[in-house]
């Protein structure tokens, strides 16, 4: 939805980085990466400048994810291939992108200066949902919001944006993400963690640590990943977290920092820096326990369901200060930020992947 006063965060100062971030990612739409019928459009969203950016490549949405956007899901679903193909494009002066099937549109704003970023995605032949398209006269950058819901359209409206009928044609609705809460219900299985992790491995040129991880009661990433399953609902904390969290801290179980393998401590815990290596756990669960446990001392004020084995559960005061993984940047890791990208963005980036992984 789009952010308007009253029903959410009111449009804020547009911000430099991050647009010119996604104006110099995004000069040419991956669209030929898709294979199949039909393409997840992914949504998100820029809390600085109010902007919705749209696009049909998973890498590029997890890339703006990881510099500070809110990944809100897929927007709708698109057409691999139509009659009616969607331009992007971008305006370098105000920092925000625009689509339309209009050629006339298109050449008028090349006209004006913006620049023309070819073909984003295609518009259902079929007309079967239809894409609505509103304008909000009073932003300088993010001026136009694309939606299938007839309820966020009239929201919109009646908080002062104008209605400008339907911009193009989806093959369906998609479906909104699960914000970056820490606590909740789960959204993917041990089977989908076990497969995302063995795709970036051949990806990336590594396997996963059977030697070591076997000591510790998990031979297998299938027995990893159901373990972190079991944990994470075990005190009401979504396993996605906790695996990408996990995934992030020990770059894919390979390590090379001061946290080493044998300590089964996926979430550096108590490594502070300067060769601190932090606490050690007897083996897997325990060690994903106590990264459980202490993932619910920041995200939550209830009480803990198993004995407490996090050791540093008590530090953590006062609970509840970080309901959310971005809200982990400059908490969990401080100051949780390098080269400009946060240490929450790097966890929602990865659980953005997972989400979107389709083996």
């Amino acid at each position: 939805m789009k952010h308007a006063p009253g029903t959410s965060v009111a449009l804020a100062a547009a911000s430099a980085c991050l647009a010119l971030a996604i104006g110099m990612a995004a000069a040419s739409p991956a669209l030929a990466q898709n294979s199949g019928a039909s393409i997840d459009m992914q949504r998100l969203y820029n809390p600085n400048s109010g902007e919705h950016f749209y696009t049909a490549d998973t890498s590029e949405a997890s890339g703006l994810v990881s510099l500070g956007w809110r990944h809100e899901g897929s927007g709708w679903v698109a057409p691999q291939k139509s009659s009616t193909p969607v331009y992007r494009l971008y305006n370098p002066n105000a920092g925000d992108h625009h689509y339309t099937t209009s050629v006339e549109e298109r050449d008028v704003l090349v006209e004006k200066g913006w620049n023309y970023e070819g073909v984003g995605w295609y518009s259902s032949d079929n007309k079967s949902v239809a894409v609505l398209r509103q304008y909000n006269p009073n932003a300088k950058a993010g001026a136009h919001n694309f939606t299938t819901s007839s309820a966020e359209n009239d929201n919109l409206v009646n908080a002062g944006w104008k209605a400008e009928g339907v911009a193009w044609y989806a093959v369906a609705e998609g479906k909104p993400a699960v914000d970056g809460a820490i606590m909740g219900v789960s959204t993917t299985t041990p089977a989908g963690m076990a497969a995302y992790y063995r795709a970036m491995g051949k990806k990336n040129g590594f396997s996963y640590p059977s030697e070591v991880e076997s000591k510790g009661g998990a031979a297998t990433i299938e027995t990893f990943a159901q373990i972190v399953y079991e944990e994470a609902n075990a005190e009401g904390i979504r396993a996605e977290v906790v695996f990408c969290q996990a995934m992030h801290e020990t770059g894919w179980l390979q390590y090379g920092g001061d946290v080493s393998p044998d300590q089964f401590n996926y979430a550096g815990l108590g490594a502070t820096g300067n060769g601190e290596p932090g606490n050690r756990f007897c083996d897997v669960r325990t060690g994903v326990r106590a990264q459980v446990q202490h993932l619910k001392a920041y995200a939550s004020n209830a009480p803990l369901i198993n004995e407490c084995v996090d050791k540093r559960f008590k530090y953590v005061k006062p609970r509840g200060v970080a309901p959310t993984v971005n809200d982990l940047t400059g908490k969990w890791a401080v100051p949780g930020v390098k080269d400009g990208v946060t240490y929450g963005g790097q966890i929602a980036s990865l659980m953005n992947e997972l989400a979107n992984y389709k083996a």
